[in-house]
């Protein structure tokens, strides 16, 4: 499953990322290291966009973006 097919409000596990180099490196600059958990806030249809909570920060990413990051939903 990717982050963009998870639901607002359920928590998820990084497993992997991109194999684009370019975007893997944003991504990790970011602080989305596989293991680490998140939680989906809310979606921002206007621009297609999807605001994540990651190790305390929030941080709004595009839908092309989160499409490119491997997730487990915890229960």
């Amino acid at each position: 499953m990717t982050l963009s097919e998870v639901n607002v409000g359920e928590k998820a596990i990084i497993s992997s990322l991109s194999e684009n180099h370019n975007l893997r490196a944003k991504l990790l600059d970011l602080g989305m290291i596989p293991g680490t958990a998140l939680k989906i806030k809310r979606r921002l249809g206007w621009s297609k966009a999807v605001q994540v909570n990651v190790r305390q920060a929030n941080l709004i990413i595009r839908n092309s973006m989160a499409s490119e990051i491997k997730v487990q939903v915890i229960k």
